[in-house]
């Protein structure tokens, strides 16, 4: 019964999604659809490391601008 968690587990940690990192796309035609793909994901992978998504998470489910720098300021 033991069993089934630490395989969950292992699975989730050795998962190649979760140890994202930024790759060297210069390998595939700059006109192909793997270039592209690569490019999106080292973009995704900067500004999750920034943390723009969520700075543009806020800003999307805010109503006003001042509301938006008071969920920013909140979050320094």
């Amino acid at each position: 019964m033991k069993f089934i968690p630490i395989v969950f587990i292992s699975v989730l940690i050795f998962n190649p999604i979760s140890n994202a990192e930024i790759r060297d796309c210069s390998e595939f035609n700059k006109l192909s659809k793997e270039y592209l793909k690569c490019t999106k994901d080292n973009l995704k992978h900067k500004s999750d490391e920034k943390g723009i998504t969520t700075k543009f998470e806020n800003f999307k489910s805010s109503k006003t601008l001042t509301e938006f720098f008071k969920k920013n300021k909140s979050e320094k």
